[in-house]
Formats: C-alpha cells, sequence, structure tokens
C-alpha cells in the first residue's frame, strides 16, 4: 500500500499543484476526491498532478462522499493516512476524516465555532475579548439596532466578501431574501455556506484591518506573517480587498505586536473546544476609539489571494508545505518544528527588531454581470514578480454579491519605505490595468 494524503478538491481544483509538491516532499502519494467540476476539462488539467483521483456526481462534496473516496483508494493501493482541505467549505470534512485517521488537526466542535460567526462573536464577547455588539438577523423582524453605532451586516457563515457591507439603513435589510436565493443559486461558492443562508449585525469597528496568517502545533500559536489591508473598496452589497502591505505600514510594531498577542488568547480561548492545529487566516482590526483590538473572523484556513505567496517571500515557508508537514508530524520532530517557524516567524522579527522583508500585492475585481472583452495590465516599469489574470476574452463574470477577482499582482518592496512604496504601486496598478466589458 502505497502512503498518501487526500486533497477534498472542490470542482476539480484546490491549489492541486502546490499541495502536490509538498506530499511529494514527504514522501506521499497525493491523492484526491473531487466534487464534479462545470467543466470537464477543469479535472483533465489538474490530475496530472494526482496520483489518483474519485469524481462524484455531485457538485458538492458531502461525508459519505469522503468515506466512500477512502475504501476506493484503498481498493486501488493507498492508505489515505491524512486529509487536507484547502477550500473552506470542506474543513469540517476535513477536521473529521483527520480525527478517524488520528492525523493532528483541530476537533470539529472548534472549527463550527470559528465559522459561525454569530457565535464566535457571542463567544469571545463572553471571554472578556470583544466589545463588539451583535444581533442574529431575522427576515421581516426589524432589528433593534442602537442608532447611535454603525453597524456591520455578514453572513453568519461566508467567504468572498460575500454580501458584508456596512448598514446604510434599516431598510436595506430588506434585500436580504434576494441575497439569501443568490447564496442558494451559486454553484461555485454555496458549499461555503454549509447550509447556513442567516446573517448578522454587529458593531462597526472603525479601524484599519490587518490578517495574522497563523500556524497552530498542539496548542502553541506561531504567527509567521501578518499583513495590512492597506486600500479597501465598498461597493453597495460587498467590500473588497484592493491591497495588502506586510508588513503593516499604518500602526508601528509595538501595536502590532499587541494585536498578534491578542490574537493569541482568542485562539487560546477556543482550546477547550478543540482548537489545537493547523493553518488559520485571522482578520483584526484596531479599534481606534476605544484604543483595542478586536476579532474579524477567525478563518481555519489558510488565506486566499496571493497571501501564501507573500508568506513565502517575507518568511521562506509556505503553508502549502506546513499544513501537510503538521497532519503527520511525528513526536520527535515537534520541537524542531516549532523552532523552524520561530526562526522564520515576521512577528518575531518585529518583536527583536530584526530586518524583515516586505511585499505589496493587489487585487482588481470585475462587475457582476459583466462579460469581458479585454484585460490586461502593461506596467512600462515595475512589473509584478507575480502576476495573476483569471480570465480571459469572453469570460462572463458571475452575477452575485460577492468579490469577483480579475487579476492578482505582487511585489517585492522596501521595508524601510512602505507608505511611499504603496502609493506608488497603488497609482501604477490603476494607471495601467485596464478592462472592457461587450
Amino acid at each position: 500500500m502505497k502512503r498518501a494524503i487526500l486533497l477534498l478538491m472542490h470542482q476539480g481544483k484546490s491549489y492541486t499543484e502546490e499541495v502536490a509538491a509538498a506530499a511529494a516532499g514527504l514522501g506521499l502519494a497525493l491523492v484526491a476526491v473531487s466534487s464534479r467540476p462545470e467543466r470537464p476539462e477543469v479535472l483533465e488539467a489538474t490530475r496530472r498532478h494526482l496520483a489518483d483521483c474519485v469524481v462524484t456526481e455531485e457538485p458538492e462534496l458531502h461525508p459519505g462522499d469522503v468515506d466512500k473516496a477512502v475504501r476506493e483508494l484503498a481498493d486501488r493501493g493507498y492508505r489515505v493516512e491524512a486529509a487536507l482541505a484547502t477550500f473552506e467549505g470542506y474543513r469540517l470534512l476535513m477536521a473529521e476524516l483527520n480525527e478517524r485517521l488520528g492525523a493532528r488537526d483541530s476537533a470539529a466542535p472548534a472549527l463550527r465555532l470559528c465559522l459561525d460567526k454569530y457565535e464566535l462573536r457571542r463567544h469571545l464577547f463572553a471571554e472578556g475579548l470583544s466589545e463588539v455588539r451583535v444581533h442574529r438577523l431575522t427576515p421581516g423582524t426589524t432589528p433593534e439596532l442602537d442608532p447611535r453605532a454603525r453597524w456591520f451586516v455578514k453572513p453568519v457563515r461566508g467567504a468572498a466578501s460575500f454580501a458584508a457591507f456596512i448598514l446604510q439603513s434599516v431598510d436595506d435589510l430588506a434585500d436580504l431574501p434576494a441575497i439569501q436565493e443568490q447564496m442558494r443559486a451559486d454553484r461555485q461558492m454555496r458549499a461555503i455556506f454549509m447550509d447556513r443562508y442567516d446573517f448578522l449585525a454587529e458593531e462597526y469597528v472603525e479601524g484599519p484591518e490587518f490578517s495574522f496568517e497563523t500556524f497552530v502545533l498542539d496548542g502553541r500559536v506561531h504567527h509567521l506573517c501578518v499583513h495590512e489591508k492597506a486600500r479597501v473598496e465598498r461597493l453597495e452589497r460587498t467590500t473588497l480587498e484592493g491591497m495588502s502591505v506586510s508588513p503593516p505600514a499604518s500602526l508601528g510594531p509595538e501595536l502590532v505586536l499587541e494585536g498578534a498577542d491578542f490574537v493569541t488568547r482568542c485562539l487560546a480561548a477556543l482550546a477547550g473546544h478543540g482548537l489545537s492545529t493547523g493553518a488559520f487566516h485571522i482578520e483584526v482590526k484596531y479599534w481606534e476609539s476605544k484604543k483595542r483590538w478586536e476579532i474579524i473572523e477567525i478563518n481555519p484556513r489558510m488565506g486566499g489571494s496571493l497571501i501564501d505567496a507573500s508568506v513565502r517571500t517575507v518568511t521562506g515557508l509556505s503553508f502549502f508545505d506546513l499544513w501537510p508537514e503538521g497532519l503527520l508530524l511525528a513526536d520527535g520532530e515537534r520541537d524542531a518544528f516549532h523552532d523552524r517557524l520561530t526562526r522564520a516567524s515576521q512577528l518575531e522579527a518585529l518583536r527583536t527588531g530584526a530586518p524583515t522583508r516586505a511585499t505589496v500585492f493587489l487585487s482588481k475585481y470585475g462587475e457582476k454581470g459583466r462579460t469581458v472583452d479585454a484585460i490586461r495590465f502593461d506596467p512600462p516599469t515595475r512589473a509584478p514578480r507575480i502576476l495573476r489574470v483569471h480570465v480571459a476574452q469572453g469570460t462572463e463574470l458571475e452575477v452575485s454579491d460577492r468579490a469577483i477577482c480579475l487579476m492578482d499582482a505582487l511585489w517585492d518592496v522596501a521595508a524601510d519605505d512602505l507608505e511611499a512604496e504603496t502609493a506608488f504601486l497603488d497609482r501604477h496598478a490603476t494607471e495601467h490595468f485596464h478592462v472592457r466589458y461587450r
């Protein structure tokens, strides 16, 4: 029997090439179970990175699909020793299978709490780790929201900034049933919601926003890298993250380290539910008027877009390598693993005053329901080191109140001149990125 990691793939793709390289580095085969893609050619492109693959008949994976795939793959000569899901909608399936396999992972109840933004807020509030008030929204009922505060609306479970917006008027809540229908009909993203389509309104935290890219092993927290969301664009029913910079430019190291320690305390408050191991993309804000940090979301997965590319640039480590390794790490290798993460951590460099590398990456988004006629990014100087264009001529963009990304680009920048670098690249990208619709 060949030892293998099972990748839980969503509709034929889930960073397959990167995970395959990580599995090979561990001397393991990469096998997969995938939900059915809309276009068969998607699987053709990813199969070459897999030792074997089981494809279901439905556009979403379910627990029975995973168990059946493990049995089928065993019959084909593969012993699955751990499961990995980079797609958030399958994170609970991953944890439940890893518990049965004996792989290192957080318990499903802890992950379920992280994924439920309403219950997570209530838990942190009860633990004295949040001052944000929250209300569950009921269709057809006007919530009693304090008019002196600003309120932010978002799904209880969600991703890609789907229907996440500042509430201008309670009349705007009349749109929620139509948005819920979008969520149910969104074939690509529906699995993210895990059959939950309810919304919450929470007190809006006024201040800069950041994300901590964090790895936890056996309860020990390593903040590898931190990004500041330097440019945020607000559309009618969604919020777009246009540019991220690492390390942060608007706050000094002392405040950033205070934020890191706060996040560590929040993760510790989830340990009793079984949060112990895994990759986390943790969104936080610094509430300027209250001079305190607040959790926005604890996402039990690695960050999307070019976040991992940025982490690799800054630290030399990649979550694509760390996460599979952590699943199967032998007891005798734990100390060396922790030491490696501590040495690489950007946060440790900020703590000691050591030099750190820096990056800026940006994302450009499209208009829902439009068809792309032409797209190009042709800067005459300072071309990005990484450029990924996600659409081509003729691409029909989804009719959806979520972020629809057209392009991502990343630059290495001077850590001692972040403000000027960010301003220049923002102008640079605006001037030289062009998209035309039919």
